[in-house]
């Protein structure tokens, strides 16, 4: 077999331009980019991404591109990548987050890579194997959206991580101003990896139990104020997990409160929303509406009274904090910003990433898969939390002087939320805290 010719290459890549430009003229959620915006990104890039001489440059192009939309779930996945793990890589446990301009480690998983090191949340990380993250962000415009600030947050736990088996050596200054250098070695995801479409395949995990009295106190709240709290972590929306999510929620009927951690959770499939939902409302509930160009759902959550032997088990009536990062997008900003915009439930953490369109793949003329948004969120009250995200609004989110002080920060407000909810003994403030995105 011959390879390709610069002729033919450069045929392939405007029928995979024209193929890209055409679909998401066809599919975006506001059809009003079609009036001059979208027909002008075409002028400006067709010839451009003709002319590129790599395979790479090729992809920027396009990714430039949609970029100008400003909006999330628009990417090239290189066909080499589709289905596999490689986009994903080695695992660290150990999470960063830019707080007011510093990157700052704002979590280290129990058991993982990064705690056997000694890491500890509240660090500022400086360098990794020599390169300064400074210089990384430098580079980087200063965020004006959630999506934004995700976005780089991403760069940045993209730029620290690496394959299994990597060692890399970390350099860090923590909250005394003493320095410390860090050498460990990248593990394997835990968790059962599942896949989504051609989307790269994720790491499924999920956890569920009650915190016990010695924890509690730890994170500086009185066992007897905030009584029986139950804890699921997931890590990902994907029907691999439902059956564990929802043994979980049945075995937690005769908790005093419920925190969800969904801190990192990318999101996945946005349906599952109404059916976790369920195990926490007594009534038929909306949670939000899905509108596309020419469809609408509606997410709404029925009461799940029965469990899986018939038994009649009630739901859940307790408080339920959400504990969320810069990192949890999609389906869990879905879930979280529904639940808060009815009053059922409190977010804590730093603002989700605002990236909550639901989309779909599409295969490319050149091989590549295209993800592509087709229709907008909105909560009950219409709010869309594209860009903004969802937020906490009790008390501010943690600091990098809180990390140092209580590794599990955003734990710690969840519980003060909850022992002031049941020592008052009444539902949520309903005051949404979510922002209605500028369109």
């Amino acid at each position: 077999m011959h390879p390709p010719t610069e002729e033919s290459s450069a045929l392939l890549q405007a029928d995979t331009f024209d193929q890209v430009w055409t679909i998401i003229r066809d599919t975006h959620p506001d059809p009003s980019i079609n009036q001059g915006s979208w027909n002008d990104a075409r002028l400006t890039f067709r010839e451009r991404a003709i002319a590129a001489t790599t395979l790479e440059s090729f992809r920027t192009t396009l990714q430039d591109m949609m970029e100008t939309l400003g909006d999330s779930h628009f990417a090239i996945i290189p066909n080499a990548v589709a289905g596999s793990v490689s986009a994903f890589g080695g695992w660290s446990g150990m999470t960063v987050q830019v707080l007011n301009g510093v990157p700052i480690v704002t979590r280290v998983q129990t058991g993982s890579p990064a705690a056997a090191a000694g890491i500890r949340p509240g660090w500022r990380v400086l360098r990794s194997e020599g390169d300064s993250v400074d210089d990384l962000l430098a580079e980087i415009p200063p965020p004006r959206t959630a999506l934004e600030r995700s976005m780089r947050d991403r760069a940045v736990n993209g730029f620290l991580g690496g394959r299994p088996g990597m060692s890399p050596e970390m350099d860090f200054v923590d909250t005394s101003g003493v320095s410390h250098t860090v050498r460990f070695t990248f593990d394997a995801p835990p968790g059962e990896l599942v896949t989504l479409g051609n989307l790269p395949a994720m790491p499924a995990l999920c956890s569920a139990r009650v915190l016990n009295p010695e924890e509690v106190s730890a994170l500086g709240a009185d066992p007897a104020q905030v009584g029986r709290v139950g804890l699921l972590t997931f890590t990902v929306w994907m029907p691999a997990l439902s059956s564990q999510i929802d043994a979980a929620l049945f075995g937690f009927r005769n908790v005093d409160a419920l925190v969800i951690d969904l801190r990192g959770n990318p999101g996945g499939i946005a349906l599952m929303v109404s059916g976790v939902a369920g195990h926490l409302l007594d009534q038929p509930t909306s949670l939000g509406q899905m509108q596309g160009r020419s469809m609408r759902l509606d997410f709404k959550a029925n009461p799940r009274v029965v469990d899986g032997s018939g038994a009649q088990v009630g739901t859940i009536r307790g408080p339920v904090a959400i504990l969320i990062d810069g990192l949890s997008g999609s389906t869990s900003e879905m879930f979280a910003g529904g639940l808060v915009d009815i009053g059922r439930a409190e977010v804590f953490g730093h603002c989700t990433a605002g990236a909550a369109l639901p989309a779909t793949t599409h295969p490319l003329k050149n091989g590549d898969i295209l993800l592509h948004a087709i229709a907008d969120f909105r909560t009950p009250s219409g709010i869309s939390i594209e860009g903004s995200g969802v937020c906490q609004r009790i008390g501010p989110a943690p600091t990098a002087s809180d990390y140092a002080a209580q590794p599990e920060a955003e734990l710690r407000d969840a519980l003060r939320w909850i022992a002031a909810e049941r020592m008052q003994g009444k539902p949520s403030d309903s005051t949404p805290s979510v922002q209605e995105t500028p369109k």
